[in-house]
């Protein structure tokens, strides 16, 4: 059955955190196609987000592979899954005229290819995705998550979670954006009577030495679905620039998200119940490849989760 007279298929390759300052402008263009979209993305992505009337599919297919062929006409397969599509939207394939001859001759239909970050100055990620594709972001985007509840009740029980928890993630997708302080995060809310300190690591941080930082319990491998479940009954979240980040405030998690390389104007989660603490000058002794202890030192740390308290209220410090 060819896609209804309005479809259009969406192609996205980013990461979790870049995934989620597009959702927003992804969930104007379902409104805009009236829910028929093909969204085509990272097979991780399509555990996690939902969309009602919305079909996904990996962007490792080798379809799309084939769209960055030049020498040889589009395969049946391509073509089987291209066509009749009447919008598309990509932001892989900037720059080669060959994807987008070749998805121009596949789908019939009219073709936008954008830079995958092609932020100004200033812009955040969110506006930057809208702008593309002309619309309003849609901000309120919690609903659109996977969470698997059941596995949160099984993981409650084993560990004998009782009161609220804490949720820490030293990690992130690049090694200079990990604060190398969080050791003293998980020590401070050890001396608080009631807290339970949950040590989430992601896929880059199994490739990497993995402390525990004496936290109660350790947690790799999740699937994202688990990881938005924990996440959304957590008391409070401490973390680095990067995608569970991004998660924690989509969710409507309570929490703080440490940023030193990275400029929060672009990249800070998109979330009243986040706290982003700053530090923008790189270190003269470590450089700026290393988010050291020098450049946001543990005191100034602690000293917001007072000021902030694993219940307040959001602003931002500098």
């Amino acid at each position: 059955m060819p896609p209804p007279a309005d479809s259009a298929i969406v192609l996205f390759p980013g990461a979790l955190g870049d995934f989620i300052c597009f959702l927003p402008a992804l969930a104007a263009l379902q409104a805009r196609h009236d829910g028929h979209l093909l969204l085509v993305t990272n097979p991780a992505l399509r555990e996690l987000v939902r969309l009602p009337r919305t079909a996904t599919a990996s962007i490792d297919r080798r379809e799309i592979a084939d769209l960055f062929v030049s020498d040889r006409p589009a395969g049946p397969e391509t073509r089987k899954l291209f066509t009749g599509f009447r919008s598309v939207y990509s932001w892989t394939g900037f720059g080669n005229p060959d994807v987008s001859l070749r998805l121009a001759a596949v789908t019939g239909g009219q073709v936008n290819i954008y830079r995958f970050r092609g932020m100004d100055t200033g812009e955040h990620a969110v506006e930057y995705y809208a702008r593309c594709v002309g619309v309003a972001p849609r901000l309120s985007i919690g609903s659109f998550f996977a969470d698997d509840a059941e596995w949160f009740k099984t993981f409650e029980r084993q560990h004998q979670i009782a009161n609220s928890f804490v949720v820490v993630h030293p990690g992130s997708g690049s090694a200079k954006k990990n604060w190398q302080g969080f050791e003293a995060i998980v020590r401070r809310y050890h001396e608080q009577d009631g807290h339970t300190v949950v040590l989430l690591q992601g896929p880059a941080e199994m490739e990497r030495a993995r402390p525990d930082y004496g936290a109660d319990v350790t947690l790799d491998g999740l699937s994202l679905p688990r990881v938005a479940a924990l996440l959304r009954r957590s008391g409070f979240y401490i973390g680095n620039d990067s995608g569970v980040s991004h998660l924690a405030g989509a969710v409507g998690t309570h929490g703080l998200v440490l940023f030193g390389p990275t400029d929060p104007t672009t990249w800070a989660p998109q979330s009243d119940r986040l706290q982003i603490l700053y530090a923008p000058e790189p270190c003269s002794r470590c450089g700026n490849d290393l988010f050291c202890l020098h450049r946001l030192p543990a005191e100034r740390v602690l000293s917001a989760l007072e000021t902030f308290g694993t219940h307040g209220s959001c602003s931002s410090f500098p």
